[in-house]
């Protein structure tokens, strides 16, 4: 399911359920595919953004057991002459921690997402949970926070 605002400010919804990544390593590529669309290529932020979306939605289907769905959401927020792009990754729930950059081990291949999001956003993310128990995670450039 999409929904997306081609008018300014481009935003957009998407949801994937488990039959459209039967093997998790195709959802970061799906929302990569999702981010251009919506905002069209050469978007001075899409590199930004696309790197943040592979990572969240990558933590989501690695520590949610089974999860059934992923949903990604993009909002243009306007202040003032200054644009903030929140991007949020939200998961059924049901991961038996709260997210949070942890050190790998040098020989671990995995567990540096995280910061790779701390980095970009210098350190404007952040997670909640919604009313129905949904976990959200969310990220926003350039950096809004403070």
């Amino acid at each position: 399911m999409r929904l997306t605002v081609k008018e300014l400010p481009y935003s957009g919804v998407k949801v994937w359920t488990r039959s459209e990544f039967p093997t998790p390593h195709r959802l970061p590529a799906l929302a990569r595919k999702e981010l251009q669309e919506w905002m069209g290529p050469g978007h001075p932020v899409l590199d930004d953004l696309t790197l943040i979306a592979s990572e969240l939605v990558t933590n989501a289907i690695v520590h949610v057991p089974a999860v059934p769905w992923v949903r990604m959401s993009l909002e243009l927020t306007l202040k003032g002459v200054r644009r903030y792009w929140r991007l949020a990754v939200t998961d059924p729930g049901g991961a038996p921690t709260i997210p949070m950059p942890r050190t790998p081990e040098f020989s671990e291949q995995s567990g540096r997402g995280l910061w790779v999001v701390d980095t970009i956003t210098h350190g404007c993310w952040g997670t909640e949970l919604t009313d129905a128990g949904e976990r959200t995670v969310w990220a926003v450039i350039p950096p809004a926070c403070g």
